[in-house]
């Protein structure tokens, strides 16, 4: 009998941003707050962050990538998630 959910102690963050608050500020404010620092990794070198503006200004996808040692997801309502990924 597995209950792989049981076992796992996942670090999750879901946060909600203001319409104000760029994107990639959200990102980046919603892995410093699971992470307990700012990351060092900057987070143009993992994924355009004008890209990533540009999407949310023309429309409302569901986004994922990796970015130090994290998921993150940022929804259609710009509600960034944020797990620790399994190692």
């Amino acid at each position: 009998m597995e209950n792989a959910s049981s076992s796992q102690s996942e670090l999750s963050i879901r946060t909600t941003r203001p319409d104000t608050e760029s994107i990639t500020a959200a990102v980046v404010t919603a892995v410093t707050e699971a992470n307990g620092t700012k990351p060092a990794t900057l987070l143009y070198e993992v994924i355009d962050p004008d890209a990533l503006e540009d999407l949310y200004q023309h429309g409302s996808p569901e986004v994922s990538f990796e970015y130090i040692g994290y998921h993150v997801t940022i929804h259609s309502d710009r509600t960034v998630s944020v797990s620790a990924m399994d190692t």
